[in-house]
């Protein structure tokens, strides 16, 4: 009795472990009566960086025809992109096959195929360029001042700022980010990319730009760009050392190259430098680059200028100065000294006008006297003691032109200038040179002599000695002398 008890308990503990058995689907079956019930990614996006960094997990579930699970039953699976580790995975207790799928350096869009028997299902997988980069640093790109120009004034008017997204380890930031540039302070009109005082833009390989542009006023522009993290924090970075200078055109002021500073350009013409120095309404010089166009208004037949010009162009020394633009006149040397009227025209169509002397070129100086002794015979009775000699003086440049207008001035160790003839200078000890007899650059003056400045004859008359009058022409060092001979036969 208690052995068939025995049996039946055996019998019954094996049909309810075959049960359990069945119902976990270890049964074995022909694969081709298996279907892929759902097959799943953990990721629908995985990156392109060359490595097991990113991966997406597929598991695919296999069931027989009666909604079985199937345990150990090997899946084939294959990609037409990247590749899978492993290849070939075994079904668990819960009918899963497992496998990884990885980037393999390729990007775009992946299938991945599980096959079962004569059965398959697919999933697609994008592989995307680069992971996510996060932003740790921005900074511009150029830490020196920089400088543009009011709006209109021929200057550079617009600037392209450019700052740098870095990452934690100082490498470019290569995914594309959205930066925002802000002007915090700025003169007025002052913009970025001509939308207002804030604009956005998109960094290509690290790099993100603006263009800032000037307005119609100078002053000091602080600019801010920033970004924001992938947790959304803010990063910044400011830059206050951007100048909008050089105003519209305010004031000229005109000059001229000094005395024999003039290039001999032969029949009688000079070449000089000329310049124009122009400021804004600060008293700051203008851009450089500013057109600049010289003329002569009154149309001189025997002067020429050279029209065009720029501020900042070159000198004839091959240098250049702020707010400086150079040109350069010719003329007639028998017209130094007149007065000539210069005209420039800046780019916004300002015109100013100013007036030049013409400089004296390499001069020299002629020196006669007559008469160039003087004697006493006699006491003179009655007075006037003294007598008196003219010193004719013409001044003539380096190619020989006479120069009217030309102040000399005279010396002597004896004797006294008198006053000077028309045109008066007002100082006996100067005069200026004009037409004298038809010729032009001339100059006549005449030097007093005294009696007692001669000594008294001796054993052997006359008392005799000179005088030594000297001409120089005012502003140069050049000079010319004659001596005068006093003779006194009595005492």
């Amino acid at each position: 009795m208690k052995y068939s008890k025995l049996i039946l308990l055996f019998s019954i503990t094996i049909i309810v472990v075959g049960l359990l058995l069945t119902a976990c689907d270890n049964r074995i079956v022909d694969p081709l009566n298996y279907i892929i019930a759902s097959m799943t990614t953990d990721e629908n996006v995985i990156f392109s960086d060359g490595d097991e960094t990113t991966f997406a997990t597929i598991k695919v579930m296999i069931k027989d025809s009666d909604n079985f699970a199937v345990f150990g039953q090997a899946v084939q699976f294959r990609t037409d992109m990247g590749y899978l580790t492993p290849a070939e995975a075994i079904t668990d207790s819960s009918g899963i096959a497992t496998v990884q799928f990885h980037d393999g350096n390729a990007f775009g869009y992946a299938t991945i195929e599980a096959i079962v028997g004569n059965v398959s299902e697919t999933i697609e997988i994008y592989i995307d360029g680069l992971p996510p980069q996060d932003v740790s640093s921005i900074g511009f790109d150029i830490s020196e001042q920089i400088q543009i120009s009011v709006q209109g004034t021929g200057g550079t008017e617009t600037f392209e700022l450019v700052a740098s997204l870095y990452d934690s380890s100082g490498q470019l930031i290569n995914q594309a980010k959205t930066v925002w540039f802000e002007l915090l302070y700025a003169p007025e009109g002052t913009n970025i990319n001509n939308v207002g005082l804030i604009d956005s833009t998109t960094s290509i390989a690290g790099k993100a730009s603006v263009n800032i542009n000037s307005g119609e006023h100078s002053g000091i522009v602080t600019c801010k760009v920033f970004t924001y993290t992938l947790a959304g924090g803010i990063i910044s970075s400011t830059k206050s050392n951007i100048v909008v200078a050089s105003g519209i055109t305010h004031t000229v002021e005109f000059a001229i190259a000094g005395h024999s500073s003039g290039i001999d350009m032969g029949s009688g013409m000079w070449k000089v430098q000329i310049s124009t120095l122009l400021n804004d309404i600060e008293g700051n010089p203008v851009a450089a680059g500013t057109a600049v166009y010289f003329s002569l208004p009154d149309e001189p037949e025997w002067a020429s200028v050279v029209a065009a010009a720029y501020v900042n162009n070159q000198n004839a020394q091959g240098d250049s100065l702020a707010g400086v633009a150079y040109s350069y006149l010719t003329y007639d040397g028998s017209h130094t000294n007149d007065v000539v009227s210069v005209r420039i025209e800046t780019g916004l169509g300002d015109i100013f006008e100013g007036e030049l002397i013409l400089p004296l070129q390499f001069p020299v100086i002629d020196i006669v006297a007559v008469p160039q002794h003087i004697d006493w015979w006699e006491i003179p009775n009655p007075s006037p003691y003294y007598q008196s000699t003219e010193i004719r003086i013409t001044v003539m440049d380096g190619q020989n032109n006479p120069i009217d207008n030309q102040i000399v001035v005279f010396s002597t160790t004896l004797g006294e200038p008198l006053e000077p003839y028309p045109p008066d200078t007002g100082d006996p000890y100067t005069g200026l040179t004009n037409v004298i007899d038809g010729e032009h650059g001339r100059l006549n003056k005449e030097v007093e002599f005294y009696y007692q400045e001669c000594p008294p004859p001796g054993t052997a008359p006359p008392g005799t000695t000179t005088g030594s009058i000297t001409a120089q022409i005012l502003g140069t060092q050049t000079s010319n002398q004659i001596t005068i001979i006093l003779r006194r036969y009595i005492d």
